[in-house]
């Protein structure tokens, strides 16, 4: 019998625990009348003309909204019903000129989805963010449990200066040297920055050239390879 109530206390505490893990980027919830999705969670220190204050990042969200309804829903302040916090902090939502496509607020017609991006100015260096949204009608709330990636662009042209550092020291290295050091491209958090196959190229274009100089060519390549722009 004891054994019994054990297994049921342990299966008990165990749907406890999985109904209060916070939910993750991609997952779509809803209540009778709205659907919500979260697509993008991303850290980006340069929007356009827009660059965030020394010490903070733009935190940007890109997020769905959906009527289930099979009536128009009326104008609504989606902004209001999000609500970002980090490390006890709470932080409201920051407007940025240079950003298109921002959803504050708006109507839906019967079934309509609509995305857009909403901004937050947070610390710098913190990637993770809890983000409660409240459902409107119902007034259910939900928590996510975000992690952004980083779209820094001072931060991407760093690494990629460093990692082709690293590369040519070991290129250096008799005879195992220069098939080892362009063996793999070069990463930033899981993300392809320079693919193997152009590691070369851009050592050449970049060899001789002061530090800052360096910089620029880098950044101009990840500019226009698509990196260090949002989603």
């Amino acid at each position: 019998m004891k054994r019994i109530l054990l297994a049921i206390m342990i299966i008990m505490l165990g749907a406890a625990t999985a109904c209060s893990q916070a939910l993750s980027m991609g997952d779509r919830t809803s209540d009778n009348a709205h659907a919500f999705l979260i697509q993008s969670v991303q850290i980006i220190d340069k929007i356009g003309n827009d660059m965030a204050p020394e010490g903070e990042s733009y935190l940007v969200i890109k997020y769905q909204i959906e009527n289930l309804q099979s009536q128009n829903d009326s104008t609504r302040r989606w902004t209001d019903n999000i609500t970002l916090e980090v490390r006890g902090e709470y932080y409201d939502p920051t407007f940025i000129k240079s950003l298109d496509n921002q959803l504050w607020e708006t109507s839906l017609l019967e079934r309509e989805k609509k995305a857009g991006y909403i901004a937050f100015t947070v610390p710098e260096e913190i990637f993770d963010f809890k983000l409660t949204f409240a459902f409107p009608t119902s007034e259910t709330e939900l928590i996510y449990g975000l992690h952004a990636v980083d779209k820094r662009i001072n931060v991407n042209v760093d690494w990629v200066l460093t990692r082709l550092r690293e590369i040519e020291n070991n290129k250096r290295i008799p005879l195992i040297g220069e098939p080892l050091a362009m063996s793999n491209p070069i990463r930033y958090q899981g993300i392809i920055l320079v693919p193997k196959e152009e590691i070369s190229q851009l050592i050449e274009e970049t060899k001789g050239l002061p530090e800052n100089a360096r910089g620029v060519v880098i950044e101009d390549y990840l500019m226009a390879h698509g990196h260090c722009r949002l989603e």
